[in-house]
């Protein structure tokens, strides 16, 4: 398990840097963590677009396979769990039950779905990606990401969105562990993997192929992010 790094307590604040530059600075990686430090800093570098740009929450950062998958010696690089503002994916079978239901409560139109959270997986355009190497990081990862696993990122001044009850602020935390970068619980044996808000994960999360989002960092910081899974599954309905 991951010792956090203390490094937003013992480094002020400094005017100078970018929000970006100075939210890689709060984070630092665990003591214990083997990946390279640019993989660390390309991890972050997509976590703070998530936050900022797309409005995600719960956002985490996991450096070990998650404790489901325990045949699974390392994960490949560092791996980002959070919950997005609104569902990303939902297979076509789902969608014909969503609106089979609709129609029989008596109701139109498509209805408010909650959202998941997901697996975001971090690269960079020139990178070479093949079937082995997404093979390797599903290997590694559960079907859905648990709540309490992985380390809770330290986002210093952000303005809370809603829904994100746990983000932590720049000195708005006391006793052992306040301003850590991870601040993370380690997830407990037999705790359930969830949808964001508690419940346990519906059929159509587990019952089909694993998903991951691929998380491309272009040499002029955009980021564009595609669904990968982990095998072959029903195609979706427009």
């Amino acid at each position: 398990m991951s010792t956090p790094r203390n490094s937003s307590s013992s480094t002020p604040e400094d005017p100078t840097l970018s929000g970006l530059h100075q939210f890689i600075q709060d984070n630092r990686p665990p003591r214990d963590a083997t990946h390279e430090a640019h993989a660390h800093k390309l991890a972050l570098q997509v976590a703070h677009n998530l936050r900022f740009q797309h409005g995600w929450t719960e956002i985490r950062l996991h450096y070990h396979p998650s404790r489901q998958q325990a045949t699974a010696h390392s994960l490949p690089r560092p791996v980002i769990s959070g919950l997005p503002p609104q569902r990303l994916y939902m297979h076509p079978d789902e969608q014909i039950e969503v609106l089979q239901r609709q129609r029989e409560q008596g109701k139109a139109g498509w209805p408010e779905v909650a959202p998941e959270r997901e697996w975001v997986v971090p690269s960079q355009l020139q990178e070479s990606w093949t079937l082995r190497r997404f093979g390797d990081v599903f290997d590694a990862l559960s079907a859905v990401p648990a709540e309490k696993e992985g380390g809770r990122l330290h986002f210093a001044n952000a303005i809370q969105l809603d829904g994100d009850e746990g983000l932590e602020m720049m000195g708005n935390r006391s006793g052992s562990g306040a301003g850590s970068p991870f601040n993370s619980t380690p997830e407990r044996e037999g705790t359930v993997t969830s949808n964001g808000n508690g419940h346990a994960p519906n059929k159509w999360r587990t019952g089909q192929p694993k998903r991951v989002l691929l998380a491309t960092l272009d040499d002029d910081s955009t980021v564009v992010y595609y669904i990968v899974h982990d095998g072959i599954v029903k195609p979706r309905q427009n």
